[in-house]
């Protein structure tokens, strides 16, 4: 459920990283290490998933891509999200979600990267809240030009959901389905700040969203736009770090994400919009 690896949240960071890294070329093979810790009171999936309500969230991406110089990379990682505060009887642990990945990216054309990975979900609760879940996700990126330090950065994602027992939205079919993530990232770059906004709706067959015992509604998933600046910090030479501080605002489209709010954290009033904030690190070598 990991938000975005695959996320605008963890893996598209992942992803974008990688990519950006296969842009440097050279003629010989090079390491490198990125990674993203961020704070956030809530926890909400790229596929619209509300997890977690209570207290806050702490979720922690880290990676190393390996850059060729034929213009491909590989990466691989783990993700992870800490839930301190939760202390629901049936979750003893702080310990949410544990994540890891591989995949690979590269150029198929000026400006358009294409990249595929692996990542299996793993629950970290002791009641074990889902079964591990077996992904692939594919990505479509466009780096546009842009004019005046305005770029537009549309991309397509297929998130296929091919071997579970549970589904990735709770109320949807378990395994053997999936969704289209349909955004773009509007960046503009003003001194040392870069402003970005995410945004995205995620659409796919009704029995992505409806498995067996509900009613299904539609095929439109969520909706999703924020506001992220960013400012890197001087490091020393071949390290990176940035600082960030972000709000995304959440819609429910579909209804069965809505019940599936209900059933995770059936403590708290459910709500078709929501607004989460977030600070984090962004580093890299």
């Amino acid at each position: 459920m990991r938000t975005s690896v695959l996320t605008i949240a963890a893996v598209f960071f992942g992803m974008t990283s990688t990519a950006a890294l296969a842009d440097s070329g050279g003629d010989q093979w090079a390491l490198h290490g990125f990674g993203d810790t961020s704070v956030k009171n809530d926890y909400i999936t790229p596929r619209g998933l509300v997890v977690t309500t209570d207290g806050v969230t702490v979720q922690s991406l880290n990676g190393l891509v390996l850059v060729s110089p034929y213009g491909f990379a590989i990466d691989a990682g783990t993700w992870v999200d800490i839930n301190p505060g939760y202390n629901k009887n049936d979750n003893i642990t702080s310990l949410n979600e544990f994540d890891y990945f591989v995949g690979i990216s590269g150029n198929i054309a000026k400006g358009l990267k294409a990249g595929i990975e692996y990542s299996e979900f793993i629950s970290g609760q002791p009641s074990v809240a889902f079964q591990n879940e077996h992904n692939l996700e594919f990505s479509l990126k466009y780096s546009d030009k842009g004019w005046s330090g305005f770029t537009l950065n549309p991309y397509a994602k297929l998130f296929y959901a091919f071997s579970s027992k549970s589904s990735t939205v709770v109320t949807g079919k378990a395994g053997g389905t999936f969704d289209v993530e349909l955004g773009a990232v509007p960046t503009y770059s003003f001194g040392v700040v870069t402003a970005s906004a995410p945004t995205w709706v995620t659409v796919g067959p009704k029995d992505y969203w409806a498995g067996p015992g509900f009613k299904k509604d539609g095929n439109l998933g969520t909706f999703q736009t924020g506001l992220k600046l960013s400012t890197p910090v001087p490091l020393a030479k071949g390290a990176g770090l940035t600082v960030y501080g972000q709000v995304q605002y959440y819609h429910a489209i579909n209804d069965n994400l809505v019940i599936a709010e209900t059933l995770l954290n059936p403590d708290h009033p459910f709500k078709r919009d929501r607004v989460v904030f977030g600070v984090g690190l962004g580093y890299g070598f």
